[in-house]
């Protein structure tokens, strides 16, 4: 029988029944019940050995495991052979920004004005997140208000925009120079605004920063300012608006669980800044090598040249994704870490692994793996974490780079994974 009714506002709520009585049970079952005990090497090899001999990988396949309560490796095969990451790039990316800037970091994209000359100008901030209009974080929208409520409707308006927070090319070494029209990522720049997208089309903007300082005088002209431009130009004046994004956190978890392109490449050019003061492809992988190194992580072999996984020049070992990823994942983790391995997809339910590990062998695994997948023509990644049936906190890193059909390899990846799942591997 319900209680008695209580009053909140002009909501009638009943009360709750009385709690039980007694101790509640635990939500999770106590560390102790884990084994005490790793993983058997031998018995995770015989579990990954069909998946990983599958003909669709091409018969060279790097791949590691990782216990991540001891640390121990407890399976290798070719692990430290350095092959094509793919999108798996995105995970060396998420730590190299997050050991810069830290998860709680936002971005402020700013509007300076110089009344003596008339300019207004745009500073890119390198927010990735930049929308025409959000109901969270970052909007051109905002600043265009901002403006309107300080500079006379009267004034003639030079519009500027400055993306000197980013130099170098904006298209790194190994792309094709069709990327941004195919839809697969735009020039890099320190302005973006609505991710580049080209409106009612999948391609990108081939200017980004002068397709959002266009959008933003047109704004402005809504807003009754008369604007003559937008020109790129360096920021005089003082700031008079800023509009600010959601957390980095929020920035990696989206971009790892999306795989993201042109948010990877932000946010490697965000780290490269702040390692060296301006961000380009040449910072980016300067910062990714030393939040590698600062980690303890093993680096021989690495080389990275963009952000996202684009170009086949970009290669790392099994090894060191596997480290990044058990670093993350351990009880000594970086405090600023987490976003990684909650960013990672889950499989069978949320962003690139939303529609693999829901039929066959892979079922299993499906809720349990959580992921980073990576495709190139001819490579085939996967990499974090899984718990295998004895409730054992695995991190694995399975490449292939002479991988067949992407169909197939994909499955036989997403086998391999939920083999771990299914392993009882302790002793």
């Amino acid at each position: 029988m319900l209680g008695a009714v209580v009053m909140l506002g002009a909501l009638a709520v009943p009360a709750s029944a009385a709690a039980p009585a007694g101790q509640a049970g635990p939500v999770l079952p106590p560390a102790s019940t884990q084994p005490a005990t790793a993983p058997v090497a031998s018995a995770v090899s015989a579990a990954l050995e069909g998946p990983l001999s599958d003909s669709a990988l091409g018969g060279s396949v790097g791949a590691v495991v990782i216990d991540v309560a001891t640390g121990e490796l407890v399976f290798d095969q070719d692990g430290t052979t350095p092959r094509s990451t793919a999108s798996n790039e995105k995970v060396f990316t998420a730590v190299s920004v997050l050991s810069a800037l830290g998860p709680d970091q936002r971005l402020v994209t700013t509007v300076t004005w110089d009344p003596t000359t008339s300019v207004l100008t745009i500073v890119g901030a390198g927010d990735p997140t930049l929308a025409s209009v959000a109901a969270e974080g970052s909007s051109l929208g905002e600043l265009a208000d901002e403006v309107a409520a300080q500079v006379d409707p009267g004034t003639s308006i030079a519009l500027r925009y400055d993306t000197s927070l980013f130099t170098g090319p904006a298209i790194a070494p190994g792309w094709d120079s069709s990327y941004p029209a195919m839809g697969v990522a735009a020039p890099v720049s320190a302005l973006v605004v609505d991710r580049a997208r080209i409106p009612g089309s999948d391609a990108r903007e081939p200017d980004p920063a002068l397709a959002a300082a266009t959008m933003f005088a047109g704004m402005l002209g809504e807003r009754g300012l008369a604007v003559d431009g937008p020109q790129p130009g360096t920021a005089i004046g003082s700031v008079i608006a800023e509009t600010e994004s959601v957390a980095l956190a929020t920035m990696v978890e989206t971009m790892l669980t999306e795989s993201d392109n042109d948010m990877a490449e932000q946010l490697a050019h965000l780290a490269g800044a702040a390692l060296t003061g301006t961000g380009s492809f040449e910072s980016g992988a300067a910062a990714t090598k030393q939040a590698l190194t600062d980690l303890g992580v093993p680096t021989t072999g690495l080389v990275s040249v963009d952000g996202s996984g684009l170009s086949y020049d970009d290669v790392a070992s099994p090894s060191t994704l596997a480290s990044v990823i058990a670093t993350a994942a351990g009880t000594s983790s970086p405090p600023w870490s987490w976003p990684l391995i909650t960013g990672l997809p889950i499989a069978g339910l949320t962003g690139t692994l939303n529609d693999r590990f829901l039929s066959g062998e892979a079922a299993a695994g499906a809720g349990i793996v959580r992921a980073k997948t990576g495709t190139l023509i001819g490579v085939s990644t996967l990499a974090g974490t899984v718990v295998d049936a004895n409730g054992r906190l695995l991190v694995f890193a399975f490449m292939s780079d002479k991988a067949g059909d992407v169909a197939l390899s994909r499955d036989a990846l997403d086998r391999a994974a939920t083999a771990l799942a299914e392993c009882t591997c302790s002793g």
